[in-house]
C-alpha cells in the first residue's frame, strides 16, 4: 500500500468512526431519558417495524453478535418491553414481541424524535442544499451496497418503506 492510499484510509476511517461515535454517544443521552440503553432503544424500533421475530434475526437486524443479543432481549424481558414465546409450529424456535409497554416507550421516542433533531450529524446533513443531500445519500448507498450483506440492505429498504407509510 502506497503512503497516499496510507493517509486516505487513516482519513477515512477516523471520519467515519468519529461520525459514528458522535451520534452514538447523543443516542446513548437520548435513550438514557428513558431508562434505555441505545440497543434497547434500537431493539424496540426493530421490533415494532417486524414483530415476532427470532433472536438470530434480530441479532443480524441489530448487527450484533447473538450472546449480546441473548443479554439484551433477557434484560428487556425483565423490564416489560418485550416478550419471548415459543413458536407455535416449531417449538425449538424463541420468538422476540414488542409489549404494549414497549410500543408505548418507542412512540414516546418517535414523538420526541419528531419534535427535533436529535443528531448534530443529521442537523449538518439537513444544512445542505437538497442536490448535495441527495448525492451524499447515493455515495453511501453505493459503498453500503459493496460493504454490507444483501439480506441487512434490503431490511433497510423495507423498514425505510414502513416508517414512510407511518408518517
Amino acid at each position: 500500500m502506497n503512503k497516499k492510499n496510507i493517509v486516505e484510509n487513516h482519513k477515512f476511517v477516523h471520519i467515519l468512526k468519529g461520525l459514528y461515535k458522535s451520534m452514538e454517544r447523543e443516542w446513548d443521552i437520548k435513550a438514557h431519558q428513558y431508562d434505555l440503553t441505545n440497543a434497547h432503544q434500537h431493539v424496540l424500533w426493530i421490533l415494532y417495524l417486524e414483530d415476532g421475530m427470532k433472536l438470530s434475526e434480530l441479532a443480524a437486524r441489530g448487527l450484533w453478535n447473538l450472546s449480546t443479543t441473548h443479554d439484551i432481549v433477557n434484560r428487556m424481558v425483565k423490564k416489560g418491553l418485550i416478550s419471548k414465546e415459543k413458536d407455535i409450529r416449531d417449538g425449538r424456535i424463541t420468538r422476540i414481541y414488542i409489549t404494549e409497554l414497549g410500543v408505548q416507550q418507542r412512540n414516546a421516542m418517535r414523538s420526541d424524535l419528531e419534535k427535533s433533531e436529535v443528531f448534530r450529524l443529521m442537523k449538518a446533513f439537513h444544512k445542505m442544499e437538497e442536490q448535495d443531500q441527495e448525492k451524499l445519500q447515493e455515495l453511501i448507498l453505493t459503498l453500503s451496497r459493496e460493504v454490507l450483506d444483501a439480506e441487512y440492505m434490503k431490511y433497510m429498504e423495507i423498514s425505510s418503506q414502513q416508517l414512510e407509510k407511518e408518517s
